[in-house]
């Protein structure tokens, strides 16, 4: 970890540092003098306080609606459900007419509501407070409603889900077999595991997760070798040859980690034969990888080699 001093730092690197903290994805919504509705996307919202009911967002100078938002009597926060990404991305963008290719309705205080979504508060302007390079809108709830839908998450530039299926508890916490592994990748090579004895290529496995402190588990091998990692995303969960298996997405704390010996290597992906993985399972799912890498959306994988369904992070 480098620290930056308040005088020397690069505000694109202080956003992927902001990034780290995981929040929801809200829209949140207004009318203009003339009752035309107007919204963005935005991660910036925390409640307040409870007496009076307060919630708050910000908005930046430079956008569009910031003018509408600062001159409108309230706003509404719209929490996002799991499968509304396409609605994030939406009005995360300029232009276009929205409200046009969504359902929503007026709330009860006048601000649009979103159809779907897991939960919305319907605010009048308590306060606005100047920021920096954004305005701090503080409302105060006078309606509000929820459901028990999964909602959306945002991480480090990408979406998450926090939905965790029947079908994924049960492969995850049943008796029985259980292999961990994870794919962790750096520059555009794959870390993999090669076998003394058969020569073929492997991600690395372990019985469980373990904890690398202790020297047990999947990170306790990681740590053997030299290799600090977080694992913070299941990425596949399937049963196969009578065990159930478990992937997670891992990120190494540091480039330096990208330098190992031994029988942990990091290959080139194209430099790979799937000859030398020789495990269906694995390569399909390191094909899906390499897929979803492309385009920056990873999605989780739940069922057996054959049949199987994908939720996006």
């Amino acid at each position: 970890m480098v620290a930056v001093s308040e005088n020397d730092y690069d505000p694109r690197d202080l956003r992927r540092a902001f990034g780290c903290f995981m929040t929801g994805v809200t829209i949140v919504t207004t009318v203009d003098a003339g009752d035309e509705p107007c919204g963005f996307t935005a991660n910036s919202f925390t409640s307040v306080s409870l007496e009076p009911p307060l919630v708050l967002v910000n908005i930046a100078r430079t956008a569009w609606g910031c003018p509408i938002f600062t001159g409108a009597q309230g706003f509404a926060v719209n929490i996002l459900a799991g499968n509304q990404r396409e609605l994030s991305n939406l009005f995360a963008r300029a232009g276009e007419d929205k409200f046009a290719q969504v359902a929503w309705s007026p709330g009860p205080a006048g601000s649009p509501i979103i159809d779907g979504v897991v939960a919305w508060f319907d605010c009048t302007l308590y306060q606005q407070v100047d920021a920096g390079d954004h305005v701090i809108l503080i409302g105060e709830v006078s309606h509000y409603q929820y459901n028990t839908h999964s909602p959306l998450g945002f991480c480090r530039g990408a979406y998450v889900s926090s939905a965790l299926s029947p079908r994924m508890l049960q492969l995850v916490t049943s008796p029985g077999v259980l292999r961990v592994g994870a794919i962790i990748e750096y520059d555009g090579r794959i870390l993999l595991e090669r076998d003394p004895k058969s020569g073929r290529l492997a991600l690395p496995t372990a019985a469980s997760v373990g904890a690398a402190a202790r020297g047990d588990g999947l990170l306790g091998k990681l740590a053997a070798a030299g290799i600090d990692v977080d694992l913070p995303f299941i990425y596949a969960a399937y049963e196969a040859d009578g065990a159930r298996h478990v992937y997670y997405l891992g990120e190494l704390r540091s480039a330096e980690e990208a330098r190992t010996s031994g029988a942990l290597q990091f290959y080139e992906f194209d430099l790979i034969t799937w000859e030398e993985i020789n495990d269906a399972p694995v390569i399909s799912m390191l094909e899906r990888y390499i897929r979803e890498k492309k385009y920056g959306n990873f999605s989780l994988y739940i069922g057996d080699p054959q049949t199987g369904e994908t939720h996006p992070f």
